[in-house]
């Protein structure tokens, strides 16, 4: 998960600027990079088994520390013709407990892609670094033995591979290549936008679930439409909401430049149809109303497009994608999953900025509230 923060806030716990950057990662890092990464994840906050979080502990005892590096080092770092690539997987994480990684997966997708390219990838970078992603990044960093880029694409989950910053940055996600729980290897050459609908069509052949090497480009290029630092804002959130203190949601505000919308019990979670939804959106609309506390009368409705996209007070905007919409149990101090998300439950619902490259008009037409379908304009809120 990788948010913007306002200039004032702090990178770790509230008021802490003594935390030192992480120049490499660590076994000790896992427990902050899994809480972290669930950050903003309303659709996919429980994708992790013990099995995934046992394999990637085990490559790291075994193949770390990875380095991390930062993306104003990578010119210092790497030659003008390094190549680097981005790692994620695409498709239905529902699948993929069925079909689980073998574990080879991404070495096959990225010597694939360095086969078709001719040459090698001397780095790799997180598609995005939120859910599974944020891990799967790791493990290929590991099992490739090359340094992890400290930049992302979405700085939260986006449904498709092209709602990137790395698009934004004028940089085409093909060739890319899919391995699938049968080894599977799907190879997509493609001009710019069509590469997301191309392996997509791909997914149900293939089981469900592709590991995709993508956005092969000059390590510079690639660290410069990323993203910057977060991997490391990911590992800052995620030992905030470990911390075991109370008021996550005004912490998580203060320490990353956002605001609360509102506290709120759940009153019905229900699914609808949506005459023009955009049919390149893999999932249906889900609304989710809740009785706003300390208001008689008031609700604050979300609307789910995958993940929450717009957030709604009696009516009116509080809050819309690209930024980032989350959900936080205040009894458990943890992320909200929708699949566990009952009637009667209690959430906080914080809104947090996206990166400012979101919130160009490029950024909004790409990911703003018009991309799923919802006819509102994006009203900012936090800037």
């Amino acid at each position: 998960m990788a948010i913007e923060r306002s200039s004032g806030s702090a990178p770790g716990h509230d008021g802490d600027r003594s935390r030192e950057a992480v120049t490499a990662l660590t076994v000790d890092h896992l427990d902050a990079l899994l809480s972290g990464s669930q950050l903003g994840v309303l659709t996919a906050a429980s994708t992790f088994t013990g099995a995934l979080e046992g394999w990637i502990e085990r490559l790291l005892a075994e193949r770390g520390p990875i380095p991390l590096i930062p993306p104003d080092e990578v010119s210092v770092r790497f030659g003008p013709h390094a190549h680097a690539c981005t790692v994620g997987l695409v498709g239905s994480l529902a699948a993929l407990y069925e079909l689980p990684l073998r574990g080879d997966e991404p070495v096959l997708a990225v010597r694939q892609l360095e086969h078709l390219l001719g040459t090698r990838m001397e780095a790799v970078a997180p598609l995005n670094a939120s859910g599974i992603n944020a891990f799967l990044a790791v493990a290929a960093a590991c099992l490739l033995e090359l340094p992890l880029i400290d930049v992302d694409g979405q700085g939260q989950v986006l449904p498709l591979i092209d709602q990137s910053t790395y698009a934004l940055g004028g940089l085409n996600p093909a060739p890319l290549v899919g391995v699938g729980p049968w080894a599977d290897i799907v190879t997509v050459q493609s001009p710019l936008r069509r590469g997301e609908p191309v392996e997509r069509s791909a997914l149900t052949g293939a089981g469900g679930w592709l590991l995709t090497a993508l956005y092969p480009a000059p390590a510079v290029a690639l660290a410069a439409a990323g993203i910057p630092g977060s991997v490391s804002r990911c590992l800052a959130a995620g030992a905030t909401l470990r911390s075991g203190r109370g008021q996550l949601a005004p912490r998580l505000a203060q320490q990353l430049g956002g605001r609360m919308i509102g506290r709120g019990r759940v009153l019905e979670i229900s699914q609808h149809a949506e005459p023009g939804a955009p049919k390149d959106q893999p999932a249906g609309p889900v609304s989710i109303r809740l009785a706003k506390s300390g208001s008689a009368g008031a609700e604050i409705t979300l609307e789910v497009r995958n993940e929450a996209v717009l957030a709604l007070v009696d009516g009116t905007i509080a809050g819309s994608a690209p930024d980032v919409i989350c959900l936080l149990d205040p009894l458990r101090g943890r992320t909200v999953d929708l699949l566990d998300l009952q009637e009667g439950d209690t959430v906080d619902v914080l809104l947090l900025p996206a990166h400012e490259r979101w919130h160009t008009p490029a950024g909004i037409a790409r990911a703003g509230p018009g991309a799923f379908g919802l006819k509102v304009p994006y009203r900012g809120g936090l800037r």
